[in-house]
């Protein structure tokens, strides 16, 4: 999405990744961009006629901070240009200065949002924990032994389950400095299927292994990550699961 404000452009992930925003609102919103650029956020919604709900799934993601900066205040200002009619509704003039969203407060709804963030990523957050607890990061796989234990945690990003592959299962990490490749042996998944198949967040004890640049972690033993974040529960990331 890319709103222009003035001589400035605000450039966001495409319209299309907004959890929520459905396909006539993303046509109504690429018909009225094409007339002509958008102006404000009133201009936004008139213009795409768009719904309550859907001026507070692109506030909440966003796509309105070209206009006016701060998730919250913009979605005040959404609602009122939605013609909200509830019985709390906006009035005219805000009638506070809302605290705005920072740090893991806005990568949390970002995830929800769009199931991506600028702003960082949720695994940052916990890292001084994980480490404590003898977590290793992506970018610390470099210097682990093929054969070593070794345990790694990250957010599921995708989940293959090939005919071909006899049953086992292999899984994608993210965390906050890339990616980590898991290999879930057939006899592994029947024991933690549920886990595996499920959980956004996993943390996991396996064997590592290193073929030239390649690195896997052959997995052992599974659970979900507790992210221990008020926010956490809200993270609505869908991996890429292929079968």
């Amino acid at each position: 999405m890319a709103f222009r404000a003035g001589s400035g452009v605000a450039l966001r992930i495409g319209w299309k990744h907004i959890q929520g925003l459905g396909e006539s609102a993303r046509e109504a919103l690429q018909s009225a961009r094409t007339e002509a650029p958008f102006r404000s956020i009133a201009d936004v919604v008139k213009r795409a006629k768009l719904t309550r709900a859907d001026a507070l799934h692109l506030a909440r993601a966003g796509a309105f901070e070209a206009f006016q900066p701060g998730r919250r205040r913009a979605a005040w200002e959404a609602l009122r240009a939605a013609g909200d009619l509830l019985p709390l509704a906006p009035a005219r003039v805000l009638p506070f200065e809302p605290r705005e969203l920072e740090g893991d407060e806005l990568v949390f709804l970002d995830y929800l949002a769009t199931g991506i963030s600028t702003h960082g990523h949720p695994m940052e957050y916990i890292r001084d924990r994980l480490t404590a607890a003898g977590v290793v990061a992506s970018r610390d796989l470099e210097n682990v032994y093929p054969g070593e234990r070794v345990i790694v945690a990250g957010l599921v990003v995708a989940r293959q389950h090939p005919e071909t592959a006899k049953g086992t299962v292999f899984v994608l990490l993210e965390d906050e400095w890339g990616f980590i490749n898991v290999i879930v042996p057939r006899d592994t998944y029947a024991k933690y299927r549920e886990t595996v198949k499920f959980s956004p967040f996993l943390v996991l004890e396996g064997k590592f292994e290193r073929e030239d640049r390649v690195m896997n972690v052959v997995g052992w033993r599974f659970r979900e990550l507790a992210m221990q974040r008020p926010r956490a529960d809200s993270v609505r990331f869908r991996s890429r699961d292929f079968h």
